[in-house]
């Protein structure tokens, strides 16, 4: 999708809360946005009870295709770049797996700060549009599908906020959702709700 603004550059921390049932996880963590060799880099740092887990992406700044992307949580690593091809290593307690994947185009709101891309998109009523992801699992890609579905006053730490309401969810069909409260002032991501199948919804 066409952008129609960037990331300001800076740090961004938020606060989260992982439910599974009866039981409840929080972490704290922070988005970085800077400029580096031509690049914008988003990079996430979520620190949880298991440790730390970093997430950083080099972007193109005109576009926000994603063009690497590095994770780094315990004994696993992954680094991957991405042009025509994925290519890369995933390293798991010492067990490297080749990452080799053919691509139909450019990648975009994936990884650290992808709510930050999204808030980049030209946003109003009605506004919908579809991007591809990569999932590391499978070794594809995966075509992702955005729609603004209104706009909602929300209320978070930071204060009361006039938002767009967004969802983002597979075009494959599937559980997996997001839904984003992003500013209509300022195009800032002020709350995610999210359902991840891979934890069991």
């Amino acid at each position: 999708p066409k952008v129609t603004g960037s990331p300001a550059v800076g740090s961004h921390k938020f606060k989260a809360t992982i439910a599974m049932g009866a039981q409840s996880i929080n972490l704290t963590g922070a988005t970085e946005v800077k400029s580096e060799g031509g690049d914008l880099v988003m990079m996430d740092t979520l620190t949880t009870p298991m440790g730390e887990v970093k997430d950083r992406v080099t972007l193109d700044p005109a576009t926000l295709a994603v063009k690497t992307r590095n994770v780094e949580q315990g004994p696993m690593k992954m680094q991957i770049a991405f042009a025509d091809k994925a290519t890369g290593t995933m390293t798991v307690n010492g067990q490297e797996r080749k990452v080799d994947a053919q691509l139909g185009g450019p990648l975009f709101a994936d990884g650290a700060g992808s709510i930050y891309a999204i808030a980049a998109l030209p946003l109003a009523d009605g506004y919908s549009t579809t991007f591809r992801n990569f999932d590391v699992q499978k070794q594809k890609e995966k075509i992702m599908a955005l729609k603004v579905v209104g706009a909602e006053s929300v209320t978070v730490g930071a204060g009361s906020f006039d938002a767009w309401k967004v969802e983002v969810t597979s075009a494959e069909g599937g559980a997996e959702k997001q839904t984003i409260w992003i500013t209509k002032q300022d195009k800032r991501p002020v709350k995610v709700v999210a359902v991840n199948p891979a934890m069991g919804g």
